[in-house]
C-alpha cells in the first residue's frame, strides 16, 4: 500500500509534467481530454465578454449623452453610477482575457494533442487524471476491489473503486472508454 507522502510525491511529479505539457513522455499511457469542455468554457466566456461589453457601452452612453446634464453636482448618486459602470469594464475585461486565454489553449490542443495539459496518465503504479478543476491520484496498490460497474450509453464505463488510503476506506468513480485503455485488468492485475 503507498503512504500519503508517496502518493503527495507522484502528485507533484505529475502536475509538473502536465504543468510543462510532458505528461506524454512519461513512461505510462497518456489519454488527452476531448477539448470539448473548452469550447463550452469558451462560449461561456465569449458570450458574457459580449453581454458586459454591451451593458458597459449602454451604461457609458446614457451617462454621458443623456445624463451629463446632472453631473454638474457630484453626489452619491453620480458616484455610485461611475462604480457601475466602471465595475462592467472591469469584468467585460476581465472575460475577454479568459476568452483570449482559452481560444489559444483550444488552438494548441488541437495542434499538439499529446501535449494537452489536461488528461487522464496511467503508469504501471498509478491511475492520475488532471481536469481544468481538480486533479485526481489513485495508487493502484490501495485499490481493494470494484465496488460497483455500469456501462453508459455512449460506450463509456463508469467503475467505482474502494479504496484503502490507510486512516480510513474511500470510493472513488472513474468512467473511461474500454477502447483506450483495459482498465479493469490494471486493476486486477493488483488483486491477483
Amino acid at each position: 500500500m503507498k503512504t500519503p507522502k508517496e502518493i503527495q510525491l507522484a502528485t507533484l511529479t505529475f502536475l509538473r509534467a502536465f504543468k510543462d505539457q510532458k505528461a506524454s513522455e512519461l513512461e505510462g499511457t497518456f489519454i488527452p481530454f476531448d477539448p470539448v469542455f473548452l469550447y463550452k468554457q469558451y462560449q461561456v466566456y465569449l458570450g458574457g465578454t459580449i453581454l458586459f461589453t454591451v451593458l458597459f457601452l449602454f451604461l457609458l452612453y446614457n451617462a454621458w449623452f443623456i445624463d451629463a446634464i446632472y453631473y454638474w453636482h457630484i453626489d452619491f448618486p453620480v458616484i455610485l453610477g461611475f462604480l457601475v459602470i466602471g465595475f462592467f469594464l472591469v469584468v467585460s475585461i476581465v472575460l475577454a482575457n479568459k476568452t483570449i486565454k482559452t481560444n489559444r489553449e483550444i488552438q494548441f490542443v488541437l495542434k499538439n494533442p499529446n501535449k494537452a495539459p489536461y488528461g487522464v496518465l496511467i503508469t504501471e503504479e498509478y491511475y492520475f487524471e488532471n481536469a481544468p478543476n481538480a486533479h485526481h491520484i489513485i495508487p493502484r496498490e490501495n485499490i481493494i476491489k470494484i465496488d460497483y460497474e455500469e456501462l453508459n450509453p455512449n460506450n463509456e464505463i463508469y467503475l467505482e473503486l474502494l479504496l484503502d488510503t490507510g486512516n480510513h476506506y474511500e470510493v472513488r468513480g472513474i468512467t473511461y472508454k474500454a477502447e483506450e485503455y483495459d482498465l479493469k485488468s490494471w486493476i486486477k492485475a493488483t488483486n491477483s
